[in-house]
């Protein structure tokens, strides 16, 4: 038994050990893009949403609905919208409303990898997320072409994160902001009517691990300096990545809104007190309808009771031989139509009942057959024959 108190001493010990192991190791880097404001890993965007306040001077808002939401029917002039995500997928209504919405003098701020079909056909743009010029590189990096903005530092991160371009794009409407390091056009101002579009082909550019890598975030100030710093909000849109805030069910509509949630907790609530309190019976009372009384018992008995008072044994002494022999036929598959020797030694034998037994069954068998009539005893020993023939048999 002393081995046995090692043995347990030991597996503990290295159980430890390992919980230990586990406890102290470090957590595992999630490397997901998921450019949220939300998230403090490394290709999230908590650090620049939270610089935003320095730098535009205000806290920005966040916005978990689609821009035509945001923008349909509003009479802003002087807002921020701010869009950073992998890709924005809007549909013409969107774009109508968003581009109105530019119009009114408002600025909307676009990084993305790419944008839906109608959307750069619209300004006739086309945006590559990758530079494949850049092959003997293991990084990439940005820069700005305004004079005022050019620094000694350079702007760098991975090969094929941040070195997006505009493969195309309408020279005589956009103004060029900035480039990358294979000097192709990465960031552009297209005027629209009293506000101004800016667009970025590089979101990763504002991830929480570029802002934090060299003077990266210099950068970041620089290209957020070209927004205006006295408009009332600044909107930062969470929904094209997040998806939409709020309740998700159908009737979302209606519990976003306090008046309509109001008196919809307050219906339901109505209805359930009306079926609680209205739930007692109101109609007379169902009568209690006996069930059907099996009457089979009843007819066999009146059945038996007739062939007895009218003495008809024969015909009962018929049907039960009739019915003897066809589970004979069923049971044991014999032929049945000749009761002869041979017929009592196979029933002998497949059904296990005595020679004696069946060779006086197949003889008073014999006998109703030969008479008319036949007495109260003769059925009685038949009967008994029978039954005795069933006790014994195999099947």
């Amino acid at each position: 038994m002393r081995w046995a108190r090692w043995y347990i001493v030991l597996i503990a010990f290295l159980l430890g050990a390992y919980m230990y192991a586990a406890y102290k190791k470090p957590p595992l880097i999630d490397w997901r893009q998921t450019l949220s404001n939300r998230d403090k890993i490394p290709y999230g965007t908590y650090i620049v949403y939270n610089e935003l306040q320095t730098i535009l001077k205000q806290k920005p808002k966040e916005l978990r609905e689609p821009v035509y939401d945001h923008t349909n029917n509003s009479e802003a002039t002087d807002e921020t919208y701010i869009l950073i995500a992998g890709g924005v997928h809007t549909d013409e209504t969107d774009e109508e409303e968003l581009f109105r919405y530019i119009e009114n003098g408002n600025t909307v701020f676009i990084s993305a990898e790419g944008v839906s079909k109608s959307f750069a056909d619209t300004l006739g743009i086309e945006i590559n997320a990758y530079d494949t010029d850049i092959r003997d590189r293991d990084s990439t990096s940005l820069k700005l072409v305004n004079p005022a903005f050019q620094s000694p530092d350079i702007y760098t991160n991975f090969r094929y994160t941040i070195d997006g371009y505009f493969a195309k794009f309408d020279t005589a409407k956009a103004i060029v902001l900035g480039k990358n390091s294979n000097n192709k056009v990465n960031f552009i101002r297209i005027p629209m009517g009293e506000g101004n579009l800016y667009l970025h082909t590089a979101p990763i550019a504002f991830s929480n691990y570029f802002a934090l890598k060299g003077n990266n975030l210099d950068y970041i100030e620089k290209v957020f300096s070209y927004l205006p710093d006295d408009n009332s909000f600044v909107y930062w849109d969470e929904y094209y990545k997040l998806g939409r805030g709020g309740p998700s069910t159908p009737l979302r509509v209606i519990l976003g809104k306090t008046n309509l949630r109001y008196a919809y907790f307050t219906a339901l609530t109505a209805i359930i007190l009306f079926m609680v309190f209205q739930a007692k019976r109101r109609q007379r009372i169902i009568p209690v309808i006996k069930p059907p009384v099996n009457a089979t018992l009843d007819f066999v008995e009146t059945v038996s009771r007739v062939y007895f008072n009218q003495k008809h044994h024969h015909n009962i002494a018929q049907k039960k031989i009739t019915y003897w022999l066809d589970a004979v036929r069923g049971r044991y598959s014999l032929l049945t139509h000749k009761l002869d020797e041979e017929f009592e030694a196979k029933l002998v034998h497949k059904s296990g009942v005595e020679k004696e037994t069946v060779e006086e069954l197949v003889s008073m068998i014999k006998y109703v057959r030969y008479h008319n009539e036949i007495s109260d005893n003769d059925l009685m020993k038949l009967s008994r024959l029978i039954d005795q023939f069933n006790k014994q048999s195999r099947i």
